[in-house]
């Protein structure tokens, strides 16, 4: 016959929720003592993983965010002095423009002339070359400036349209370093009857570099799409700096105006990131660099420190949880018998020395305790209350040893119907006994209460006193479903006194048989009849 799980067995016990739970020699300590310095590595080591993105994120913001300030800034000043350009052009197509007087000519060609420190004179050439008007002067000056690029395209292309210069050496400004903007004087028959320049001077480009802060290693560079550079900061001799044709800015803006990417700089071997933008339609590239290992310096020096700082605090929880581990076996050994004596003592006071059932106190608080569950579950909870009839004049035929003897075989058949983990059967008092079925329904609980009734019976003991002249018991069946706002107390003491209902019930129905609680008493009887 199988044993109902003694009280220590049950997870819902209290004694078994109070006893301390013996530890494995504090192994475990040491294990976690790894983990925990492990996790403090591991969330270090992540978070500055992450500040090392963020820092890389914010160099890439700040990277492309310059060079667009750049570019527009670059595009907005050579959009300006074109329009100063194509103001001369349009002077220039006007009849009879070749025979108004000088002072008035100069006026009008030059009317829409952008003014600024570093943009030059804007000159008009003739189909020779030669300066036919000059912004700075209504005498223009005696000089042919056929070989320059400028001119040659626009001779030789029709639809040119504006031309940006390579880099020279001014001759009217004694060897400035100016680059032009041009476009086409053509003739009511298309043919190419000059030039209209405009030049700028590199200082332009040099001094809006030097207001930028770019750090140690950093730089940025103006260059044409044909490789040839015309601005960079740190300043350089442009003379002495080798074309960048080659180079990967250029290879990458063929297939994109913009765009960042890390490589080795092809003027000294740095590693960069670089922003490069395209300047409009314009053949100019800005392009700004930063250095990497610049980028991560500042990075770098905060992550060394954290990081020495949680690689000790992680020695340190290492060592501490061996140390307390120590401590902890010692104090283990010694509390061990402790916790087996109180383990013993904690059983003898949760069961009936006569039954080996859980004895009322302890009924007591799992009633209390499933009262509470079922209140705040919603769940139905049942009780069997039962009692072995006609036992005092047993007691008084038998004697009490075989009275005990009755009461620990009825504890038995109780037992062997009992199965589940969570319902406990208990000795209520003298010879009753108690059976506590949390989450089950009134039919349920009836039939487990007849199986009982039916075990007792099938025992077949002799009691001449008793209504039938053989041992047997009555039993009270009552179910309760509290709600959220029944205090489990009075939900506990309902149950308790419409189970005794019931079993009284059931004795002065005859004995020897079973009654539920309520109106459903007529349904489990026709169930069991």
């Amino acid at each position: 016959m199988d044993t109902l799980p003694s009280p220590l067995d049950r997870p819902a016990a209290s004694l078994s929720r109070r006893a301390p739970v013996p530890l494995s020699r504090g192994g475990w300590l040491s294990v976690a003592g790894a983990l925990v310095a492990g996790m403090i590595l591991l969330l270090g080591g992540l978070a500055l993983y992450d500040g090392r993105r963020d820092v890389w994120r914010q160099a890439e913001r700040s990277a492309s965010n310059l060079g667009t300030a750049l570019e527009r800034d670059i595009a907005r000043n050579i959009a300006i002095y074109d329009l100063s350009l194509q103001g001369a052009l349009d002077v220039l197509r006007l009849p009879g423009i070749e025979t108004v007087d000088p002072s008035i000519r100069h006026a009008a060609i030059f009317d829409r002339a952008a003014t600024a420190d570093y943009l030059g004179s804007i000159l008009v050439l003739d189909a020779a070359g030669d300066i036919k008007f000059d912004s700075t002067s209504v005498i223009p000056h005696s000089l042919n400036l056929a070989d320059r690029d400028y001119f040659q395209v626009h001779r030789d292309k029709a639809d040119a349209g504006l031309f940006v210069s390579q880099p020279f050496r001014s001759r009217l400004r004694s060897g400035d370093s100016s680059m032009a903007i041009t476009r086409r004087i053509t003739g009511p028959d298309g043919s190419f009857q000059g030039v209209v320049v405009g030049s700028i001077r590199l200082a332009y480009f040099q001094a809006l570099f030097d207001t930028l802060e770019l750090g140690e290693g950093g730089s940025v560079t103006l260059l044409r799409t044909d490789g040839r550079i015309v601005a960079r900061q740190p300043p350089g001799e442009l003379e002495t700096i080798l074309t960048l044709g080659r180079s990967e800015p250029l290879r990458r803006a063929q297939v994109a105006p913009t765009g960042q990417f890390v490589a080795p700089s092809s003027l000294d071997g740095v590693e960069r990131l670089f922003t490069y933008r395209r300047i409009a339609d314009y053949p100019l590239l800005v392009v700004v660099a930063l250095s990497v290992e610049k980028i991560y310096a500042p990075w770098l020096a905060r992550a060394v420190l954290i990081g020495s700082l949680m690689l000790l605090l992680a020695i340190a929880v290492t060592l501490l949880s061996q140390l307390f581990r120590r401590e902890l076996k010692r104090r283990i050994t010694a509390e061990t018998a402790l916790v087996e004596a109180a383990g013993h003592l904690s059983v003898m006071a949760a069961t009936d020395s006569l039954t080996g059932l859980a004895n009322r106190r302890q009924f007591d608080q799992e009633l209390a305790r499933e009262a509470t569950r079922a209140a705040r579950d919603g769940a139905s909870l049942s009780m069997v209350m039962i009692d072995a009839d006609g036992f005092k004049a047993f007691n008084d035929r038998y004697g009490h040893p075989e009275g005990d003897r009755v009461l620990r075989t009825i504890a038995g058949c109780i037992r062997g119907v009992v199965q589940r983990q969570t319902d406990m059967a208990a000795r209520y008092g003298g010879e009753e006994f108690a059976v506590l079925l949390p989450g089950t329904d009134l039919a349920d609980a009836a039939t487990l209460a007849e199986r009982i009734r039916t075990a007792v019976r099938a025992l077949d003991l002799e009691n001449a006193q008793g209504p039938t002249g053989r041992v047997t018991v009555s039993a009270g069946v009552a179910t309760i479903a509290p709600h959220r706002g029944e205090p489990p107390s009075a939900a506990a003491s309902s149950l308790v006194r419409r189970a005794d209902a019931a079993l009284f019930d059931a004795k002065r129905a005859g004995r020897d048989r079973l009654a539920v609680d309520g109106q459903a008493a007529a349904r489990v009887r026709a169930a069991h009849a």
